[in-house]
């Protein structure tokens, strides 16, 4: 049986073609965006990479009947649909170090050598800290090894999202499986959170909150990644493929993010706000969370493509054309003394 995640890589059999992200009408394209533009960017993602991520994005697709699946992935992906109804899946517990942290923010007088405190009690996170601030998403042209400038450079109010997901990628990496494909998510994630952030206006978010929300824009993938990876340790011969990680996405996705939003207590799926117009006139406005994840599914779409290399902007979900575009280009930019500047 030809594998569905090689199929979706590029097979010639339309019949056989996998899910694809649907084209967007005409009426949906906003009127003075050009269908592609291209700007100077870094190759973040390779093509497997990019054709992996967007798989990931198909849950408005109909699910693939289960037989079209090797067994050991059929066997998957009914395992997490059983725990799923019969409300058992397991959402990993915070670790001690994104608890104190939160606590640590809701204090107006922290200071970075507080939070130290708590990220040196995790030899695995400091590491993961220190990669992060010296990464080419922060932009900084001189590395550190210091781990309160590495607190500095990341920002307080985004510390909090930044500790949950470089632990739930750590204790995944701890195995063997999954690697590469933790690694493009967390660079995704990573991408998404910078360009929430540069969007935070339009997202009429303060932009350490919009950061976070777009670092847990779709946190479910770590954990299918993680559940995957365990399966596989524990059915040695019988290794999960990427095709019952893209499937328990597909049909799982939104649930888990639901449950792991109730389970670590982050996200509504509608909150009530005041708002006061120019008048002064006061309202209660509701926001529906949900509504807002699906267009940042639509943008995230052109962000995997600007992670490949190239920005092609066709719907940019009622967001500002210009604005998005700039922001894209800020998140993929080759990072300040590299040699795509010389």
């Amino acid at each position: 049986m030809i594998s569905l995640f090689k199929r979706m890589l590029g097979s010639s059999n339309a019949a056989e073609a996998p899910r694809a992200p649907a084209v967007p009408t005409a009426a949906a394209r906003q009127p003075d965006m050009p269908e592609q533009e291209t700007d100077e960017s870094v190759q973040f993602l390779s093509q497997t990479a990019m054709d992996f991520l967007h798989a990931l994005l198909n849950v408005d697709e109909p699910p693939l009947d289960l037989q079209l699946l090797p067994l050991k992935d059929r066997t998957f992906v009914a395992n997490n649909i059983r725990k799923i109804r019969q409300n058992s899946f397991e959402i990993p517990m915070l670790p001690h170090a994104v608890i104190r942290t939160q606590e640590l923010l809701s204090n107006p007088k922290v200071q970075a050598a507080d939070f130290i405190e708590v990220i040196k009690e995790d030899p695995t996170l400091s590491v993961e800290l220190l990669r992060l601030a010296n990464s080419s998403y922060l932009g900084f042209t001189y590395p550190t090894l210091d781990l309160q400038q590495a607190i500095i450079r990341v920002g307080f109010s985004q510390l909090h999202g930044l500790v949950a997901m470089l632990s739930l990628r750590s204790r995944i990496l701890q195995g063997v499986y999954f690697q590469n494909e933790v690694k493009w998510v967390m660079e995704l994630s990573l991408a998404m959170a910078k360009l929430c952030q540069q969007l935070a206006p339009e997202l009429a978010m303060p932009p350490g909150e919009a950061f976070t929300f777009g670092l847990l824009h779709h946190i479910e993938y770590l954990i299918v990644l993680g559940e995957a990876s365990q399966y596989s340790t524990a059915n040695p011969g019988n290794t999960v493929s990427c095709d019952g990680v893209i499937e328990t996405i597909c049909r799982l996705g939104p649930s888990l993010h639901e449950l792991i939003a109730s389970s670590w207590g982050f996200g509504e799926k509608n909150s009530v706000k005041l708002a006061v117009n120019s008048e002064g006139t006061r309202s209660f406005e509701s926001s529906d969370t949900e509504e807002l994840r699906k267009r940042l599914d639509i943008i995230q779409r052109s962000l995997i493509k600007a992670l490949g290399g190239k920005i092609q902007l066709i719907d940019t979900a009622g967001f500002n054309p210009r604005t998005l575009k700039d922001a894209i280009t800020i998140v993929v930019a080759p990072p300040v003394g590299s040699s795509s500047d010389n």
